[in-house]
């Protein structure tokens, strides 16, 4: 306390007094918002690196699927495709239930640490060791195709072990880094721990998809000599027997997506129109005897034609026959009506689209035969790309509403949106870099009598690095931006932070946020060049 002499002043009124006072408050300090704001940003960080580092991998993949020059010369004979097609079911369920277990077992592994480092290192040294003791028997005939078989298996469960040990370690390693009472460390382990969940979760898809391939390519290899001596009426027949299991397979298989969402019942009648449109063509070219190499205008409108009427007929008979106005008008899943067939039930609405497909498979199977030219590789393509185009239409905000309703606001749902938005992104600009590459070296080697995946190593992947690079670089620097909007319908970060300043009036709070949101994107993007610059 401090006393103080106030002068008497002269007359009477009111006299007014300053005082100027000053003492010493210590060091400057952060005050509890700035603390609130570096928190969210760092969390906001990490949020779009983890959606990043989840789309990297399966974006890579879909742009080699989805790029034209890699895709087009890929063709193989009608009989291969539905051999594959009807046992790629088989292989699936296979690969489920001998594979899922081993799955299991590396995320247990994963979890102990210890046993989680030296499995998958232990498993990948023996699969190196056992391949090139093996490699050097000499073999021919069924018994090199048979070695082929096995080693192809053993790699596959190598890697499915592998990844769901590396799953458990992101587990693992999430556990240790949220346990210390640090905040970079609890983002960093939320990170990891979340990555290392989804990793765990995918491991046992993995196990099912490389089933389904592994049984689909040995199936076409066996079938492949018995195809190749068939007469042409019996390649007629076979084609129509392999179409009709074909189509059912595939309808089916897209009616049981529409079981999950209203919308997606809508994929099934596309689905049935281009193959309606495609057996239109061949009913065209059948009945006329056009050749199918003739590339005069006129007919190629009348094809063009003849596909768009073919392609109405099967729409409107798919829609109307699954009664899916109830669906895309009314928001109704479809209906769970059975049909009993003895020891078993099947539900109405996919035994109708099976059967709409096996109709439709059959006419084209029998019409084209198990010798016509299928383009396997553009109708992976056009797959792929109109995958990315339905993703990419999308914003990334009504992605983060959807999973917020869906998993719950936090900032794993952030994480989905962006992942999902991201892997559209980047999968489409990865694909358009691949085909821009130089033709040449793709030439050279495939003229030195390289397989398909040897030309990708050598010919391909060194021209797509630098660019990929760069195209991850600035998509970190994206989703730092798309984060900041996500957050505002609940989907974490430094968005979630600014919305609630902004509806309680606390507009000089929300200018922090604003402002650590600009130098973070600033530093990032500088950051980034400098990543660029050294590494390109």
């Amino acid at each position: 306390m401090t006393q103080a002499i106030v002068p008497k002043a002269r007359g009477s009124g009111v006299t007014e007094v300053e005082v100027l006072a000053s003492w010493a408050v210590g060091t400057p300090y952060l005050s509890s918002t700035t603390h609130i704001v570096l928190e969210k940003i760092v969390e906001t960080i990490f949020l779009a690196l983890m959606a990043t580092t989840l789309a990297i991998p399966v974006a890579v993949a879909l742009s080699f699927l989805a790029a034209r020059n890699l895709m087009r010369p890929v063709r193989l004979t009608l009989g291969k495709v539905l051999v594959g097609v009807i046992l790629l079911p088989v292989g699936w369920v296979l690969g489920d239930l001998l594979l899922g277990p081993v799955a299991e077992l590396g995320v247990n592994w994963g979890e102990a640490f210890f046993m989680g480092v030296v499995g998958p290192v232990a498993a990948i040294v023996g699969f190196g060791v056992v391949t090139r003791i093996v490699n050097r028997v000499p073999l021919d005939g069924g018994a090199l195709r048979l070695r082929g078989i096995v080693m192809n298996v053993i790699l596959l469960v190598v890697v499915v072990f592998t990844t769901g040990a590396l799953g458990g370690l992101g587990i693992w390693l999430g556990a240790r880094f949220n346990a210390m009472d640090v905040a970079v460390f609890n983002y960093l382990g939320n990170m990891v721990s979340t990555i290392g969940t989804i990793v765990a979760a995918l491991a046992p898809l993995f196990g099912a998809a490389g089933g389904a391939f592994l049984v689909a390519s040995f199936g076409t290899a066996i079938a492949s000599p018995i195809l190749r001596h068939l007469s042409i009426p019996m390649s007629h027949l076979a084609g129509g027997v392999m179409g009709l299991a074909g189509g059912a397979l595939l309808l089916g298989a897209t009616a049981a997506i529409g079981n999950l969402a209203a919308l997606p019942t809508l994929l099934t009648p596309v689905v049935a129109a281009v193959l309606g449109g495609e057996v239109a063509v061949l009913i065209y070219r059948r009945v006329l005897r056009v050749p199918p190499r003739d590339k005069r205008q006129a007919q190629q409108a009348i094809r063009w034609g003849a596909f768009a009427v073919g392609a109405a007929v099967a729409f409107a008979v798919t829609f109307s026959a699954l009664n899916l106005s109830r669906s895309v008008i009314d928001g109704r899943l479809p209906s769970s009506a059975t049909w009993d067939l003895g020891v078993i039930s099947v539900q109405a609405y996919l035994g109708t689209a099976a059967l709409i497909g096996a109709v439709i498979g059959a006419v084209g199977g029998g019409l084209a035969g198990t010798y016509a030219a299928f383009p396997v590789g553009m109708t992976i393509y056009n797959t792929t790309r109109t995958t990315l185009n339905a993703l990419r239409s999308i914003e990334p905000l009504i992605m983060g509403i959807v999973f917020v309703i869906w998993v719950g606001i936090g900032p794993f749902a952030g994480v989905l949106a962006l992942t999902l938005h991201s892997i559209a992104a980047l999968g489409k600009l990865y694909s358009e870099q691949i085909e821009s590459i130089d033709s040449g070296p793709l030439e050279a080697i495939t003229a030195t009598g390289a397989n398909r995946v040897q030309t990708i190593v050598y010919a391909v992947v060194p021209q797509i690095v630098p660019p990929y690079i760069a195209f991850t670089m600035y998509r970190w620097d994206i989703n730092v931006r798309m984060s900041t909007i996500i957050g505002f319908v609940g989907g974490g970060g430094i968005g979630f932070l600014l919305n609630q300043q902004i509806n309680l009036l606390r507009y000089r709070e929300a200018g922090v946020a604003v402002l650590a949101i600009a130098i973070v994107v600033s530093v990032l993007d500088y950051a980034s060049a400098t990543i660029r610059e050294r590494m390109i």
